[in-house]
């Protein structure tokens, strides 16, 4: 298992050695549910099948719920479908482990859970947001994490939080699609130290299974919808991570395989 992935399943097992962060529930400010009226019809540059939307005229019928968690590190406001429910031990370590904002006491995640999955488009077909995309956030800045599907929603936050805190590269050197891929590879890399729990066995199973999911969902994108380069939409969440990934130490490979099933960026073992 590449050195750096070592390193980051010691800490997260050091991290888990630690008491769980606890929750209490917290009820929705005014505040917060403006924010999740406002989302829900605007900012739809990523989502472009205005899942939020759908999410939110659910919750207005009764059929969604609004759930409301709190720990010391963070604050999640969900519209879930009765019997969804938010992972809190999980999403509580990774707040831990970002720590709490500059400037603000706490993190603070709206979540909209749409079960709308991501899909490639038809073959020959461009990739968009539609395709990819589940959350989004303002660099830099506590002021709210947007997570739009339940799918991957996990990695969507780890990646939202690497913005929010500050921790991707500087907009000012990197162009915004080599910023995206170096966010989503050390995203993924978290994810999978999460997962293991500190577990070295374990991570580099998980390693194993993602590097193949990589490899197949790369080649669909590349054969199937001529995603080649930073031009293309997807190649900032998808094929772009290779580079990212060879620069970091890790080796790909070139194993052979039929096409990824799904346009989701990661295995569902990391679920």
């Amino acid at each position: 298992m590449p050195v750096l992935l070592d390193v980051l399943v010691e800490e997260v097992g050091l991290l888990y050695a630690q008491p769980k962060p606890k929750w209490t529930d917290y009820k929705p400010t005014q505040k917060n549910m403006k924010e999740l009226e406002q989302n829900s019809l605007t900012n739809n540059t990523f989502d472009k099948k205005a899942l939020k939307n759908t999410v939110w005229n659910a919750y207005k019928k009764g059929i969604y719920k609004c759930i409301g968690k709190e720990c010391e590190y963070g604050i999640v406001v969900a519209l879930l479908e009765p019997g969804t429910s938010i992972p809190l031990e999980d999403w509580g370590y990774i707040f831990k482990w970002f720590g709490k904002p500059a400037g603000a006491a706490k993190w603070v995640v709206y979540w909209f859970g749409s079960p709308v999955k991501r899909e490639f488009p038809e073959t020959g077909s461009p990739m968009g947001p539609e395709h990819v995309n589940g959350g989004y956030t303002t660099r830099c800045s506590a002021s709210g994490i947007f997570i739009y599907r339940i799918e991957e929603a996990t990695r969507v936050l780890v990646h939202e939080l690497m913005h929010a805190a500050c921790l991707d590269p500087d907009p000012g050197t990197t162009s915004l699609p080599v910023l995206e891929a170096t966010t989503e590879t050390w995203a993924e890399l978290l994810l999978i130290a999460f997962r293991s729990k500190g577990r070295f066995p374990k991570a580099q199973r998980l390693w194993s299974a993602q590097r193949a999911w990589i490899q197949a969902t790369n080649r669909r994108a590349e054969k199937s919808h001529a995603v080649k380069g930073e031009s293309d939409y997807a190649w900032r969440y998808l094929n772009g991570r290779v580079a990212v990934f060879l620069d970091l130490g890790f080796d790909l490979g070139l194993a052979a395989g039929g096409a990824g099933p799904s346009s989701r960026f990661t295995t569902p073992e990391l679920d």
